[in-house]
């Protein structure tokens, strides 16, 4: 089928008479981007409109329509978030499981609408760099031809989620960040992205920390089912954080009466998820009943921990909730056999069990290593690797929970080999979805990680190099220049792994929530002028493409927006005895002047930048110096 010819649209767009809300945004998506691909938009019009004279030329039927009824193809046949693509002669069908709700929200079935998209990533080229229409790459097409289609598209993972960082903002300082009005169309442009690259579930997951104020509500009548720690059950202060004694038998079956009266019925055959996530705490219970389901603690265990951490003087404690998850599925499946238990893998029970224990696929157990962030060691890398595996060989479904993408701030923190390597490994091993924290929206020094993560949960199977390819061939003549500049700060946070650990330590600062303390060691001033000669070439080269240089002006800018940071966390950092306010208002005043004339540029999420700020810096009001490091 013929979609552009002589570089014009060669079809029609066609939907029912009563197009719902994701196929009505869907045609609008593909329309907007046949018109960038060709400068023309192609019609778009009701099945009703069309005769059967008009047949004679190519259609393309988006959603539940007449003509793909008659073609065979039955939506409510299909699976959530599935997609028939089918020529019908000189047609084209693009047909899928759609449900009611925003097409925006990943909760709703867009189907027709993630066909769209696969039509525009396979036969147009088109990629979704960063939000907004800068951040989208669409090849000019003089001809089009897709070949004959008979096929359904399903998403690989039944969860693609990166979480949307809407919340990280500065409430006492909201100058910092956004004006409002650009913060909502800043979240409009990222959800749009979102979509574009097909993030989205088809499973009913409701999952967190589970037990956060049971203490409050159930100490007094049930004080057996916390921690014991040091002969005393609950909280070891008040206010502060437990875990709980997983092995309890009440717990289990509190948890389960909890789901029981909580989770309502079952959509058809999809299961029912049991939130069964320990609090943001090690698990801590010394009582003989937890200790007896512990497993031996692997012989290498203690040499990856830093010695700091707050579970280096912690057990390893992996096989005791693994067990007892094992325990609450199998409570839960007498009522409902769909039945599935979620946990993490955290704190000191992140590393693989080692008793040999045998989940299977209805326990579902997000990985998310408590520290760890990149760049690694080599040997580091490996284990991270080896404990992926081992929750693997419990047959359970395994979620990639990480927290890598909160680190970096807004720096140029690069470091797309390791994690696409650990990333690629996890896929052919027990991956069934993905639930990253979070996106912090750094677009303009951080764009290739972002790429990444976004490209390998659509295409898991592709090499990093070649997705990677993609995202300079962005930038047109400027492609090589753009890709030794992220090389070059590649290797220099790999270069800085020795000096990124003793920095942070030193300066009591975490890789997540006060980075800004850090970041004029990090990135010292000096460090930016390579990075800028790089670039420097790079819009040298784009001069003769006016988007090309476009998009490396948006480096430029968020380089020099890094830059500017690193100046005001110089005089700023709550790490440094002589900082204060005055001292530092210079640099500040202009950083903020910058971000007001450049913030709907998107170079940067600055509501997550304020939100780093403002727990790093001196500013008036004091900053809050915060006392846990850790991500949750």
């Amino acid at each position: 089928m013929t979609l552009v010819a002589r570089g014009k649209p060669a079809f029609t767009l066609v939907t029912s008479d009563r197009p719902n809300d994701c196929v009505r945004y869907a045609a609008a998506e593909l329309g907007w981007h046949i018109q960038k691909a060709t400068g023309f938009q192609p019609a778009i019009v009701t099945e009703s409109k069309v005769s059967s004279a008009s047949l004679d030329k190519a259609h393309i039927f988006l959603g539940d329509t007449h003509f793909a009824r008659k073609a065979g193809i039955n939506v409510d046949a299909l699976g959530p978030e599935s997609c028939a693509i089918r020529t019908i002669g000189r047609h084209l069908c693009i047909a899928g499981h759609d449900t009611t709700g925003s097409p925006l929200d990943e909760n709703t079935s867009a189907g027709t609408l993630f066909g769209v998209y696969e039509l525009l990533d396979r036969y147009f080229a088109v990629r979704w760099l960063w939000p907004g229409e800068l951040g989208t790459f669409v090849p000019r097409a003089e001809s089009v031809v897709v070949p004959a289609q008979d096929c359904v598209v399903t998403p690989r993972f039944v969860q693609r989620h990166v979480r949307s960082a809407a919340g990280l903002r500065a409430k006492d300082h909201p100058e910092m960040g956004f004006t409002a009005a650009a913060a909502a169309e800043y979240m409009s442009a990222q959800a749009a992205f979102l979509r574009r690259n097909r993030m989205g579930r088809r499973i009913p997951a409701n999952y967190g920390h589970a037990f956060v104020d049971w203490w409050q509500q159930y100490g007094a009548e049930h004080p057996e089912w916390f921690q014991l720690v040091n002969g005393k059950r609950g909280p070891s202060r008040p206010g502060g954080r437990f875990s709980m004694c997983i092995s309890n038998p009440g717990l289990r079956e509190e948890i389960v009466s909890q789901w029981r009266q909580h989770g309502s019925a079952p959509l058809e055959h999809l299961p029912l998820f049991v939130n069964a996530v320990e609090n943001d705490i090690p698990g801590q219970c010394e009582c003989d009943v937890c200790k007896a389901l512990d497993g031996p603690e692997p012989s290498n265990y203690r040499k990856f921990i830093p010695s700091k951490s707050k579970i280096a003087g912690k057990p390893f404690v992996s096989d005791r909730y693994a067990r007892s998850w094992q325990a609450i599925q199998q409570i839960a499946a007498k009522y409902n056999s769909n039945a599935v238990v979620v946990g993490y893998a955290y704190m000191n029970y992140f590393a693989a069990p080692t008793s040999g224990v045998k989940l299977g696929s209805n326990v579902i157990i997000g990985f998310c290593p408590s520290s760890w962030f990149y760049p690694r060691s080599n040997e580091e890398q490996g284990w991270i690797k080896d404990q992926w595996q081992g929750w693997a060989k419990t047959d359970a479904s395994l979620l990639m929970r990480t927290n890598y993408f909160l680190d970096g701030y807004c720096m140029p923190h690069i470091f797309t080999n390791q994690f696409s390597d650990e990333f690629q490994k996890a896929s052919s091993s027990g991956m069934i979805g993905t639930d990253f924290d979070s996106l912090t929206g750094h677009w303009a020094t951080q764009g290739p990680n972002i790429y990444l993560l976004m490209r390998l949960q659509t295409h898991p199977d592709v090499s990093a190099s070649s997705i990677l390819s993609e995202y300079y061939s962005a930038f047109g003549p400027a492609a090589d220049d753009v890709k030794k500049y992220f090389h070059f700060w590649e290797a220099y946070t790999s270069n800085g792994r020795a000096r990124l650990h003793d920095t942070f330590e030193a300066l009591g600062a975490s890789r997540w929530r006060s980075w800004a303390k850090a970041a004029h060691v990090i990135y010292p001033e000096e460090s930016f002028a390579p990075a800028e000669a790089l670039l420097d070439s790079a819009a040298s080269s784009a001069k003769g493409d006016p988007e090309a240089s476009m998009r490396v002006n948006f480096l430029q800018l968020g380089l020099q927006h890094a830059k500017l940071c690193s100046q005001a966390a110089s005089k700023l950092t709550l790490g440094g005895p002589e900082s204060s306010y005055e001292r530092g208002k210079p640099e500040l005043q202009a950083l903020l002047e910058f971000r007001r004339a450049h913030e709907r540029m998107w170079i940067s999420n600055l509501n997550h930048c304020a939100w780093v700020e403002s727990s790093s810096w001196t500013l008036p009001g004091a900053a809050v110096q915060l006392q846990d490091p850790d991500p949750e």
